[in-house]
């Protein structure tokens, strides 16, 4: 039973409860340190469904580790967070190994070799018809393109920069777009 903010006990109390197998100390615990190691596991996760089985994966070993906390080595959030760290690298690394392994083969095939002559070949010469494309634009548009396609701005970015409204820019970036479009499929 959770006690009142009156009988609010430290994290170094509710540790000592823990390792003397109270089980209502280690869901106090939880509950204080939970959000926070959400938010630790997140950030090493990139992931709210491994940071959530990290999360429990965590508390479930504080619970069978309790032993082996010694509060003259840290506190007990640094300890808590230090489970959760490891347990969502070890997951976050797990679910990246099995994700490589079920797409390695296509993403090498995909891959073109380094020496991989014939795509070379055709990739500079998409790039120098796509150049001469470029050059058949009127002005504006070719300038919104290249602002946003080779220079990686966003549609605000080339808006500011050009001293353009947003939607200017991105009615040249549509005609343009077309015009291009047009002009390889003939």
């Amino acid at each position: 039973m959770r006690r009142g903010v009156e009988q609010r006990l430290t994290d170094a109390v509710l540790m000592r409860e823990v390792q003397a197998g109270e089980s209502v100390a280690l869901g106090e615990l939880y509950a204080r340190f939970s959000p926070r190691a959400f938010r630790t596991a997140l950030s090493v996760c990139h992931d709210r469904d491994c940071a959530q089985d990290a999360v429990q994966d965590a508390f479930v070993s504080m619970w069978s580790s309790r032993s082996t906390y010694q509060p003259a080595r840290g506190s007990v959030v640094g300890w808590a967070m230090t489970i959760v760290r490891h347990r969502a690298i070890y997951l976050a690394r797990r679910r990246a190994m099995a994700a490589g392994r079920e797409e390695g083969p296509a993403r090498l095939s995909d891959q073109p070799a380094g020496d991989d002559v014939p795509t070379d070949i055709a990739t500079k010469l998409e790039h120098e018809q796509l150049a001469r494309l470029l050059t058949r634009l009127p002005p504006a548009q070719r300038e919104v393109i290249q602002l946003g396609f080779f220079d990686g701005l966003t549609h605000e970015q080339i808006a500011c920069r050009l001293a353009l409204a947003p939607g200017t820019v991105k009615g040249r970036m549509r005609l343009g777009l077309t015009k291009l479009r047009g002009e390889l499929e003939r």
